[in-house]
């Protein structure tokens, strides 16, 4: 066993007996369970396929460890700059920071609670969908966030609810702790039929101390339920980041999962989504930025396991320097799911010589009644482009800048919430060569 494996369990072991006393017989045994896996598979190597182009050794090597605290509040101007009005919970450095959030504005219809406060008022509910779609046994890392389940957010939309405004989820470091701190949040989301909620997860924080932050996200949609999932990643350059959402949809649900991966050091983002039910349908767009010695990993997977159900999907990445992208999407078409219509599409944009993106569009069909497309690209802006930029006397770094705004604007058009749109317009054009916005010329 690994010295940084076993430091994962130790830490774990640690964290179970001191919330022994306080936890219900249900949840000591899912943390348990966590635990077991974790020691059963141990940590992936890019000797495994799916972790092939990305190596978790700088992770697993640091000795990552929950903090007892929230960390500082002088965090509530970062958290006005990044929030949107209306109910929010925010966490800093894995804790629940209570000063910094607020469920004002929540709809009737919407219940939000903090995980720990849901483990004892909402035991049956939560413990009925905890783990059904997030399995601690086929990945180590939401092994490990079930091994040490303690903070998050339990959200349920009543059937036949309709929320005008989205719920976010802040998730903060801090940079105050002296030793490297491991965040595990978990978020629960039960959507009843026929109601339809928007949620944003957002990940940021301030420069200083080492993070790692191991989210998992679990999604369970109703019969002809609607969610809108907003995800921002834009922590500190000394920042680690696992996450994975976890979906299950019933017939003539939608989902909508909006992902921009923008921070931290290494960043891998994965996204699960089964159908359970006929005439669902699941939309996924992704937009990764790298820069410096970036790597940020993105990996989807749509199991299409009932006839009728659409999906359409368009992952773009854009890097600069010695940064690094990687793109697996995954389709797999069962045997009984005629009549599947899917489309995935991956585009990338290099900006450096030293850049590098590894792309694998995968399809896997069984069934023979279906329309299913995949494709994937690679390249540089485009010289006539450039050319008839500065043509018209545009500077050729101002042309630079346009472009590549244009190519990455595609995926920020498609956030519905306007008030979002903004946020999302101003981190992304803070990323990008030149740091700013670039003004369209007429």
């Amino acid at each position: 066993m690994s010295p940084g494996l076993q430091h994962y369990l130790d830490v774990a072991q640690r964290f179970q007996e001191e919330r022994a006393a306080e936890s219900p017989l249900w949840l000591r045994s899912f943390r348990e369970q966590g635990l077991a896996q974790l020691s059963r598979q141990g940590f992936p190597s890019t000797k495994n396929e799916d972790w092939k182009y990305t190596d978790v050794a700088p992770i697993v090597s640091r000795p990552f460890a929950p903090t007892g605290s929230a960390g500082r509040l002088e965090l509530k101007a970062r958290v006005e700059q990044l929030a949107l009005p209306g109910p929010r919970l925010v966490f800093v450095d894995g804790r629940l920071s209570a000063e910094l959030s607020s469920l004002e504005g929540l709809f009737p219809g919407v219940t939000v609670k903090p995980l720990r406060d849901a483990v004892r008022e909402d035991a049956e509910a939560l413990e009925a969908v905890l783990g059904r779609r997030a399995k601690a046994e086929a990945h180590p890392f939401v092994a490990l966030n079930a091994a040490l389940l303690d903070e998050g957010a339990f959200m349920q939309v009543r059937p036949g609810a309709v929320a005008p405004s989205p719920v976010q989820f802040l998730f903060l470091s801090s940079g105050a702790s002296a030793s490297p701190v491991l965040a595990s949040p978990r978020i629960v989301v039960v959507a009843g039929a026929n109601s339809e909620a928007a949620l944003v997860e957002l990940y940021a924080g301030v420069e200083g101390g080492a993070s790692f932050t191991n989210a998992v996200t679990e999604v369970v949609l109703g019969e002809n339920a609607r969610l809108h999932h907003y995800k921002l990643q834009a922590e500190p350059d000394a920042a680690f980041h696992v996450a994975s959402l976890h979906s299950e949809q019933a017939r003539d649900s939608r989902l909508a999962s909006h992902l921009f991966a923008l921070g931290g050091a290494l960043a891998r983002n994965e996204v699960h989504s089964v159908f359970a039910g006929e005439g669902g349908e699941c939309v996924l767009n992704g937009l990764y930025i790298g820069r410096g010695s970036q790597h940020l990993d993105n990996r989807t997977d749509l199991d299409h396991a009932v006839p009728r159900c659409t999906s359409r999907e368009l992952y773009k990445g854009v890097l600069d320097g010695r940064s690094r992208g990687t793109f697996h999407g995954r389709v797999l078409v069962r045997p009984e799911a005629q009549r599947t219509d899917s489309s995935q599409t991956n585009r990338n944009l290099l900006l450096s010589e030293e850049a590098l993106v590894d792309t694998r569009p995968q399809l896997e069909i069984l069934a023979d009644d279906v329309k299913c497309a995949h494709g994937a690209a690679v390249g540089r802006l485009d010289e006539q482009a450039l050319f008839y930029l500065r043509a018209r006397g545009i500077p050729r770094a101002e042309a630079e800048r346009l472009l590549t705004y244009a190519f990455a604007s595609e995926v920020v058009g498609a956030v519905a919430l306007e008030p979002l749109r903004a946020r999302v317009e101003q981190l992304v054009a803070g990323r990008l060569p030149g740091g700013a916005r670039p003004e369209v010329v007429a």
